[in-house]
């Protein structure tokens, strides 16, 4: 037998087994978490699970690379990551670089989202059967997630999801952000799968399991993800007259019931101790600004006599309030600074909002850097001062402040171009192409890209932007690679050849 035959045999074989490979990459993912979880909490490295990752990272990236027909695909994208790289070392040996491998790693994590989702399309391709594989690493994650959950509050060693507040159950994760954007992905897909079946029974457990966990996460973005999963669910089965009412209903009655129990969920309690904290620290300031406030014969209004003053004296009045509220941002940046970037605001609400926090840190920090790194960012490193990280709680700003507006421009460019299938579609034959199933994976990606908007649990996470690879591969599949055979499927339609394929 010759090299050449072997080779093939043995392609044949990975193809074969593909979509078993799907599901275990999948079904890796939370027990990665959960490992890294107790390393955490036992006060171990994360060494094992750093190199667990990125060597399943490596092994797809191998696979997908093997079994490609398009292998120049993967050497552009490889050109393409290597050359902003390129240019982002650049930019921060202008200051000094303090730590590569640690900026090396964390590059690492933001390049995986898209080389996963590449692979991902790779296997769909060479066997369509992989999309099943993923339905059912989808499933397993879901279960396995639940487990979780239920094995952390019976042994009491559940995280909260709120670290001040003590309120709110993740389980053994630990990070809330990305937890509660994982669960939410996965939400409209299981609830869809288990309507699918035909059996309401399913339908209202597997809701109801879902809607209890993304109530009890207890971060808005979740309460989002059950409201997004119901109307579009609903939507869906509407236009393509797979309703059900029965099952339906199923996901009507857990939505009331968890908006009608909000008050005494995880979310609304810490939104209370925090408006409550607020309440209370802006009657210090008032009280504390007042005394500093110039004379004010003419009993104007506190924002009124505030927005008379110049801004030196507003910067006067100020500058106590900073100083207590913001101490860290006025001892790197000096108080004056930090006022302006804040636009003289003295809401506490401002002050102490961590997001704007971080972004004004990050902000701040850009301008004492060459211009070069508006262009190709800033290391991680740069973000970290005294023991306490700056880097900022929102993926797209992360992004730009960590690879510049040209890492900006490559991610929102990848993005784009699935919504660009998506569009396409549409356009081309949406009677065709809107399938409960694409309604199901589509309603998981804007949850995703909104988590990705509002915080920093998707992108810059290589637990969470998994689940976006996998989603993003999947539009591919149903757009260019599903052989639809019935209208019940919605699918007369022949599948776009890799030449045709815009």
């Amino acid at each position: 037998m010759t090299a050449e035959v072997q080779l093939q045999n043995q392609q044949s074989k990975l193809i074969r087994n593909l979509p078993h490979f799907v599901t275990a990459i999948c079904v890796l993912q939370p027990l990665m978490d959960v490992l890294s979880f107790w390393q955490a909490e036992l006060g171990m490295s994360n060494t094992l699970t750093l190199a667990l990752r990125f060597g399943v990272l490596a092994v797809v990236a191998m696979l997908g690379f093997f079994l490609s027909r398009q292998k120049k695909i993967y050497i552009i994208s490889g050109v393409i990551c290597a050359a902003l790289w390129a240019g982002h070392c650049m930019a921060c040996m202008q200051k000094g670089y303090l730590s590569p491998v640690s900026d090396l790693i964390n590059y690492v994590r933001v390049v995986q989202m898209p080389l996963f989702a590449v692979c991902f399309i790779t296997f769909m391709k060479r066997n369509d059967k992989c999309f099943e594989g993923i339905k059912r690493g989808f499933v397993l994650n879901f279960a396995i997630i639940s487990v979780v959950l239920a094995l952390s509050v019976a042994t009491d060693t559940c995280r909260p999801t709120y670290d001040l507040s003590h309120l709110g159950r993740m389980g053994w994760f630990s990070t809330s952000n990305a937890q509660s954007a994982i669960l939410s992905m996965l939400t409209p897909v299981v609830v869809w799968m288990a309507y699918e079946t035909k059996r309401p029974w399913l339908t209202w457990a597997v809701t109801a399991l879902a809607y209890v966990q993304l109530y009890y996460i207890g971060t808005r973005l979740a309460f989002v993800a059950m409201a997004a999963t119901t109307l579009g669910l609903t939507f869906t089965f509407l236009v393509t007259r797979h309703i059900e009412w029965k099952r339906v209903a199923a996901l009507f009655v857990c939505l009331i019931i968890a908006a009608g129990c909000v008050k005494y969920g995880p979310m609304y309690k810490n939104r209370n101790y925090y408006s409550a904290y607020a309440a209370t620290q802006q009657g210090y300031i008032s009280v504390e600004m007042e005394e500093l406030l110039p004379d004010n014969p003419e009993d104007l209004p506190f924002d009124e006599l505030f927005a008379t003053m110049t801004n030196a004296e507003k910067r006067y009045v100020l500058a106590p309030i900073y100083a207590f509220y913001s101490n860290d941002l006025c001892r790197r940046f000096t108080v004056n600074t930090v006022i302006e970037a804040y636009n003289y605001s003295y809401h506490v609400t401002d002050l102490t909002h961590a997001r704007r926090h971080k972004i004004t840190y990050c902000k701040l920090l850009q301008q004492e850097h060459p211009a070069i790194s508006r262009v190709f960012g800033m290391e991680l490193q740069r973000m970290i001062w005294k023991d306490e990280n700056y880097d900022v709680e929102n993926d797209f700003h992360g992004v730009y402040f960590l690879f510049g507006a040209a890492g900006l421009g490559l991610m929102i460019a990848f993005l784009a171009y699935f919504v660009f299938l998506i569009l396409w579609a549409l356009k081309k034959d949406a009677r065709k192409y809107f399938t409960p199933t694409a309604g199901a994976f589509g309603i998981s990606l804007c949850i995703a890209i909104g988590n990705a908007y509002l915080t920093a649990g998707v992108l810059r996470r290589p637990n969470s932007s998994f689940y976006l690879s996998v989603l993003l591969a999947v539009i591919f599949y149903l757009v260019c690679l599903k052989k639809y055979q019935s209208r019940e499927d919605a699918a007369y339609i022949t599948p776009v050849s890799e030449e045709e394929q815009p």
